[in-house]
């Protein structure tokens, strides 16, 4: 009898974070069993119903480049590459290369538009497979092993384990509260930053809530140019800002462009499937390598998929302000909230996400616990890094009853363990 074969994980797996959404996921479904409707606040949905005749335009255009009524695509009966279909595979690779050109077209020009910067749709913009990837694609692309890359602490996981898959070696810079989260970049070692091949930031940022100002790329761009780094600006929130606040585009900064790659998401347009959709702009030398992975590892972008956000463009604005007036009133509601129970907290000026201050005597995965047992899920600052114990990261998606129902929850687990009126930290987002 044969020996089984033993099945051992990469060693880059266990440098990586633990997915905690599949963990946390085990406590839902019991909850559900014994009849708690869980409130989920892990993570933040700008739009997150489909709507339907946002998702009958992509197979619109996608019929209409297909040269039929009825959607087409790969694997679909008739369409490009299936037997018998025209053209086969070079249809398909054609019809991907002019819906792309159109879309690079009209994200130059809304950019321009939007920050008063121009870019070249042919060599500035790179829309890409799956918006959460970027930061990943970015590391593949451009980080040798052994090189090192600057991280933010509190952050995504997303940014270490982009440099995990990378073989490259991880540095972590502190966001602290007392410089208003933001990256203190003088603190960073010249040594360590001579080492340095990247360097992630994000705002507005996540799970902090500030949102940097062109003063900030400025400092930045200076210490990237000094110390030749790129400067990868995760950029998905973009459009989440509140209360006058604008975010700023980092390619905006002179010189930028020579350093620096910017990621977008669509998730603010119409309609769930446009929720996956990444944009890449920035150096061309970076946009480049990025291609040449992503080719590697997603099929082209469905046609109608990148036609349909190209069609959306010029209402890109009028989509963003009902997005970013539902966010508001749901962030209005929690910090109201969260006031009333005792916290001292500024409204987050971005991003769909409450920094929320711990207890006293309470570490965030003790009080994320606390409150996992009311049924209301949080993100542990700890799960984001060291910097972020003393933290949890509320996300104020779902409708005013959810929220509300939240609060209650809250409210209640605060009673029944008397932290009611304790004096709880302060926390400046200015």
């Amino acid at each position: 009898m044969r020996n089984p074969v033993v099945i051992e994980r990469a060693e880059r797996l266990h440098q990586i974070p633990l997915n905690r959404p599949l963990e946390h996921s085990r406590y839902l479904r019991r909850l559900a069993a014994m009849g708690i409707e869980p409130i989920d606040l892990t993570t933040g949905i700008a739009d997150p119903f489909p709507r339907q005749d946002a998702i009958e335009k992509t197979f619109d255009a996608d019929s209409a480049t297909g040269g039929r009524g009825e959607p087409r695509g790969p694997g679909r009966p008739g369409g490009p590459g299936s037997p018998g279909s025209p053209g086969g595979l070079g249809d398909l690779a054609e019809t991907s290369r002019h819906a792309g050109d159109a879309f690079r077209r009209a994200f130059s020009n809304w950019f321009a538009y939007r920050f008063d910067v121009e870019i070249d749709p042919d060599t500035h913009v790179l829309p890409f497979a799956g918006s959460a990837v970027g930061p990943a694609c970015v590391a593949m692309a451009l980080v040798n092993p052994g090189e090192t890359v600057l991280a933010p602490d509190p952050s995504h996981p997303a940014y270490r384990t982009s440099a995990v898959l990378a073989n490259g070696q991880i540095q972590s810079y502190p966001l602290h509260g007392r410089n208003d989260f933001l990256p203190n970049l003088k603190q960073i070692e010249p040594r360590i930053a001579g080492q340095a091949k990247l360097m992630y930031v994000g705002f507005p940022n996540d799970p902090t809530g500030v949102v940097a100002d062109h003063s900030f790329f400025r400092e930045l761009i200076d210490f990237a140019r000094r110390h030749n780094i790129i400067v990868c600006h995760d950029a998905t929130q973009h459009f989440l800002t509140y209360d006058g606040v604008e975010a700023p585009s980092l390619l905006q900064t002179p010189g930028a462009m020579n350093v620096g790659i910017e990621l977008f998401s669509l998730s603010v347009l119409p309609g769930g499937m446009f929720r996956d959709l990444g944009v890449a702009v920035g150096n061309p030398s970076a946009l480049a390598a990025m291609s040449q992975l992503t080719s590697h590892l997603h099929d082209p972008l469905l046609p109608g998929l990148l036609a349909a956000a190209a069609a959306e463009f010029p209402r890109l604005d009028r989509h963003v302000e009902t997005v970013v007036s539902r966010c508001r009133s749901q962030r209005d509601l929690m910090v109201t909230g969260l006031r009333d129970l005792g916290w001292h907290l500024p409204a987050p000026g971005g991003g769909p996400y409450v920094w929320l201050p711990v207890p006293p005597r309470y570490s965030s995965v003790r009080f994320s616990i606390l409150l996992r047992k009311a049924g209301v899920f949080v993100v542990p600052g700890a799960y984001l890094g060291e910097y972020g114990e003393g933290y949890v990261r509320m996300a104020f998606n779902g409708d005013a009853s959810q929220i509300r129902a939240a609060l209650d929850r809250i409210d209640r687990q605060m009673s029944r363990f008397r932290l009611r009126k304790r004096s709880f930290p302060a926390v400046s987002l200015a």
